[in-house]
């Protein structure tokens, strides 16, 4: 968390954050990030959860881990998208994550954040699997307005079930897609799947590693 900086480093500071937000993602410099470490234990929990994975076929993202300030009584929205394949006008979506103007309720740990205070929140995606880490733990958000995230899965893997086979069942298994995040082990979270549109959407109070999975 960020306490009020002096006026002249916040004059400069907020213009820059809003124009790079406004770009659409803020990709990194040098190598593209391993993204998070993935086990057994991740893909498969004793919930039984299976997180999605990207598709052979699938672009790489513009970027796998971006920074953003948010400031508490502002909105904030980011979006990360797919690499424009050749001849493509337009980059397929992955990910949209919106905070509302009284979304942010308190900052890292839990700690009290007034009104116009900032934080820097960084967003790590995984290489492989629809799987996304909110940074700092313990951020909450208003029950009443929380952030918002839409995750579009067009660029997944067609075999859910990866038994070789893309038929009935994984269509099935596409309607039970969800957000699902990690305390303790992968909870289900309660989320909007629609597959006419490949997306799953819902509301987040809380900072964790979020997937798409059945």
């Amino acid at each position: 968390m960020h306490r009020e900086r002096p006026m002249l480093a916040r004059r400069y500071l907020i213009p820059l954050t809003l124009a790079l937000v406004a770009a659409g993602c803020l990709d990194q410099a040098g190598p593209s990030p391993t993204g998070l470490q993935t086990s057994v234990a991740d893909v498969v929990s004793p919930l039984g959860t299976h997180i999605i994975r990207q598709a052979v076929t699938a672009p790489r993202l513009q970027t796998y881990r971006m920074s953003f300030w948010a400031v508490r009584g502002r909105q904030t929205t980011i979006f990360v998208n797919y690499r424009r394949a050749p001849g493509q006008w337009f980059p397929d979506q992955f990910l949209r994550f919106k905070i509302p103007m009284n979304g942010l309720a308190a900052g890292a740990g839990g700690a009290p954040l007034p009104r116009g205070d900032s934080v820097l929140i960084t967003m790590t995606i995984d290489t492989v699997l629809f799987k996304v880490d909110f940074q700092p733990s313990g951020l909450l958000f208003s029950t009443s307005s929380p952030a918002l995230l839409a995750i579009w899965y067009k660029n997944a893997n067609p075999d859910l079930n990866e038994d070789g086979i893309v038929d009935a069942t994984d269509e099935a298994l596409r309607d039970q897609l969800a957000f699902w995040y990690h305390g303790k082990v992968w909870l289900k979270q309660w989320s909007k799947s629609d597959p006419t549109q490949l997306t799953v959407s819902g509301p987040i109070f809380h900072f964790s590693q979020y997937a798409v999975a059945w």
